[in-house]
């Protein structure tokens, strides 16, 4: 955005997702084995010394279902019901002593991932502000809570670019609900047709964000096939570009 005078987005919000689009996703690999070692070890100490094999169908199976139904229907599942969940899995019932031991390790595994900032994202962000957007960061949560997920904006500087933040645990749905991009406009003090959402994912963050009357720029840096008039960009050095053509 080098060269444009003034400020030509301050009537405009840009929404951004964070993962997979500001930050890697990391050692998804080491984030599953420190969980599940976590889990062996809580549930032995709670008397229940179960084959890992077991343990690993449990966990594992109801993360990848609340995943999968998340991005597809936009439900939000509390932590705390993920967790009752997998032990109702593992035959256990509720009991809510061990619940609470678990939401440890389920909710901090990811700081086991080690993800880091995609080259370009600080930069493109401080360009944004400078042409006067409202940056909104607008993120999912399953496993990782708001209060997780700020001590990785905190650790990667990410926090003071944002003037607000929206999570789907905030709002109580996720992408791709509408409900989603109306919080993110009401939280910029806008409408939906002046934001502008930057996302990874066509599913949860182009289509959720035209269909609730947003515009969209896809963070497409594997350069697979894009929407039809939605502006596709591979490198994070192009999105205030992109967003100041998609706004004009």
């Amino acid at each position: 955005m080098n060269g444009i005078g003034g400020e030509p987005l301050r009537d405009w919000v840009v929404s951004v997702d964070l993962w997979g689009t500001l930050i890697t996703y990391g050692d998804r690999n080491a984030e599953a084995r420190w969980r599940l070692r976590e889990f062996a070890t809580v549930l032995a100490e709670f008397g229940h010394d179960l084959p890992n094999e077991q343990v690993c169908k449990a966990v594992m199976g109801v993360r990848n279902h609340t995943q999968q139904r998340q991005r597809a229907t936009g439900e939000q599942f509390p932590v705390r019901d993920q967790v009752e969940q997998m032990l109702t899995a593992l035959g256990l019932g509720r009991n809510q002593r061990l619940v609470d031991v678990l939401l440890i390790p389920h909710t901090h595994a990811v700081l086991r991932a080690c993800p880091e900032v995609i080259p370009g994202a600080h930069t493109a962000l401080w360009a944004l502000k400078q042409a006067g957007a409202r940056l909104v960061l607008t993120s999912n949560t399953l496993a990782t809570p708001a209060s997780v997920t700020r001590l990785i904006l905190d650790d990667h500087g990410l926090t003071a670019l944002f003037d607000q933040t929206v999570f789907s645990s905030d709002v109580g749905l996720a992408k791709p609900r509408r409900e989603v991009f109306d919080a993110v406009a009401a939280a910029a003090g806008a409408t939906v047709e002046h934001v502008v959402h930057v996302g990874n994912s066509v599913t949860t963050d182009i289509n959720g964000a035209l269909g609730a009357g947003c515009r969209a720029v896809l963070f497409n840096p594997r350069g697979k096939p894009c929407p039809a008039g939605v502006r596709c960009i591979t490198s994070l050095n192009d999105m205030p570009a992109a967003v100041l053509d998609t706004c004009t």
